[in-house]
């Protein structure tokens, strides 16, 4: 059996102000570094053979402080953050989360990523990593947008029914086992 955890990088001083992230390369703040030290007593106690991370500060920063001593930790530029446009480094208050999440609108005006061209990139990684690596345990760390649609797509579920509407929080931990 191959088990995936899913991890979305720790909290940073942008996550608390509500700001949007996306290519911005921002750290982890000192309650993102404590939340990972205990996500860490979880994935040790489980096991993780490989990680695969975004090459962002806050998802390599989360990365190794779980597993720097582990694994063998592996950059992968479609585990990136969406790509938000114009809306990076703007209070998320201001992004209309409604039409940019939804998977039937695929809306990208305001130079947006679409969330289709995520679903691309994640299905293609997953089908790559998880041939790669059957009968693994694999811990994958990335952003708020490649998770949920992670979550999704190893889930199979609808996205046009589901609109990717669950909560992923700073160091949100999903445990996924595939037969």
């Amino acid at each position: 059996m191959t088990t995936v955890y899913l991890v979305r990088h720790s909290e940073t001083d942008f996550n608390r102000q509500g700001i949007i992230q996306s290519s911005k390369n921002t750290h982890l703040n000192t309650n993102g570094v404590n939340k990972v030290k205990v996500l860490r007593e979880t994935i040790v106690s489980l096991g993780c053979d490989i990680c695969y991370t975004s090459p962002l500060f806050r998802a390599l920063e989360t990365a190794f402080g779980l597993v720097a001593d582990k694994c063998l930790i592996v950059n992968d530029n479609r585990l990136l953050d969406r790509d938000m446009g114009e809306y990076e480094g703007t209070p998320s208050k201001d992004f209309d989360h409604e039409k940019y999440w939804d998977y039937s609108l695929d809306s990208d005006d305001k130079g947006v990523e679409k969330l289709s061209h995520i679903y691309d990139r994640c299905k293609e990684f997953l089908d790559e990593v998880l041939e790669k690596n059957k009968g693994k345990k694999i811990l994958i760390v990335s952003h708020n947008g490649p998770i949920r649609m992670m979550h999704h797509i190893l889930h199979n579920t609808d996205l046009k029914k589901e609109k990717l509407r669950f909560d992923v929080p700073n160091c949100y931990f999903e445990k996924i086992d595939i037969k």
